[in-house]
């Protein structure tokens, strides 16, 4: 279980190192304009069937976060990091809970593409998840 929790803290912070990257230059608008306009051409290349892949990613992200906070609870015997990790459940809910809500409404025709993405929160959100799954290699390293 350790190593499975080594591999996604790992990939995750390979995923997030370039947005965190991007956001402690202070220039991540250029990314996240450059990643809306990736998504809206994919979106036209697939129609319709873009919207069940869609909700198949967001539903395997939020199935592969609920292990991946399960792992660090159970295997991080460590308060601080136990009381960093229930913050960013806590902030993760609430980001899958908006992106569910902005998405419904995008296909629903009451969104536009570029109101899917709460972009301050999306930053929130990985400079949190980017440190968080930092500390959980060192700690892992360090400890085990």
């Amino acid at each position: 279980m350790v190593m499975l929790l080594a591999i996604m803290a790992g990939s995750i912070f390979l995923l997030y190192s370039f947005y965190f990257f991007h956001i402690i230059k202070g220039d991540p608008e250029d990314l996240e304009i450059e990643m809306l306009k990736a998504l809206a051409d994919w979106i036209i290349r697939k129609k319709a069937s873009s919207r069940p892949i869609i909700w198949t990613m967001l539903a395997l992200t939020i199935l592969a976060e609920i292990v991946y906070f399960y792992l660090a609870l159970t295997l991080i015997d460590n308060p601080v990091m136990r009381i960093f990790t229930v913050i960013l459940i806590l902030f993760e809910i609430n980001h899958a809970l908006s992106l569910w809500y902005n998405l419904r409404r995008f296909f629903g025709g009451q969104n536009l593409l570029s109101q899917i993405f709460n972009w301050v929160q999306e930053r929130v959100c990985a400079l949190l998840f980017f440190t968080h799954t930092f500390l959980i290699l060192a700690f892992l390293a360090a400890f085990s």
